[in-house]
């Protein structure tokens, strides 16, 4: 039972490390090993763990997986299971343990691994990395390539000039795809419509909030 519940809580606090990862521009399958890695403390390391150094909020998640895994989540539980159920061979202590476990089964099933779940913890992972200034930003970060460097959503109020050299000071940044108002993306940048559409674009911080300023408006919606 202890090896069930410990398999139970890790994986919630993976799944909830990983997803917050994924909203700071990680992608997924990089998140979840990275946060297994800083859980377990299994020093897992590849290029891909300096993605996870590039910004505070990131570093934030990884500091908290590292201490959580450093307080010896086995052991800890194990005492608290001995504690709450005891060493019995009785027909009541089995069923007892027999019922946590069954309990734990149930919640990683059709709970963690549910798009209700996904959808709470996104939102409050949005939330968090808002409070801490990963969201105040007019656009909206989708994979970032490094400090300062991104690929990044703006939603157009003016239409910009096709040839991405007349951008001034946003001239720097590289035009990647268009999202219409359906939400399907469109590679390339032919098919620039101007005002209402959402276009992606790929550079760096400060061209980012040039071409916001000068083209764009902040995106609310985080949910796509």
């Amino acid at each position: 039972m202890s090896i069930v519940i410990l398999f139970t809580v890790t994986t919630t606090i993976v799944r909830i490390a990983g997803l917050v990862l994924e909203h700071s521009g990680i992608p997924r399958h990089v998140a979840r090993l990275q946060a297994v890695s800083a859980l377990t403390g299994a020093g897992f390391t590849t290029s891909e763990s300096e993605l996870l150094l590039q910004t505070p909020e990131r570093r934030h998640v990884l500091v908290a997986l590292m201490v959580t895994g450093s307080i010896g989540l086995g052991s800890l539980i194990a005492t608290v299971v001995v504690g709450a159920f005891g060493v019995s061979t009785s027909m009541t202590g089995l069923l007892g343990q027999l019922g946590a476990v069954a309990a734990a089964i149930i919640y990683l099933r059709y709970v963690l691994l549910t798009p209700w779940a996904d959808r709470l913890i996104c939102s409050l992972a949005s939330r968090w990395l808002s409070r801490t200034g990963a969201g105040k930003l007019p656009f909206l970060v989708l994979h970032r390539l490094g400090e300062d460097a991104m690929i990044a959503e703006h939603r157009l109020v003016r239409h910009p000039p096709e040839n991405p050299a007349d951008w001034g000071a946003a001239a720097g940044l590289i035009p990647v795809a268009l999202r219409n108002a359906d939400g399907i993306v469109h590679n390339g940048w032919s098919g620039l419509a101007g005002e209402g559409q959402n276009v992606i674009l790929c550079g760096r911080l400060e061209a980012h909030a040039a071409f916001a300023t000068a083209f764009g408006t902040p995106i609310e919606n985080r949910g796509h």
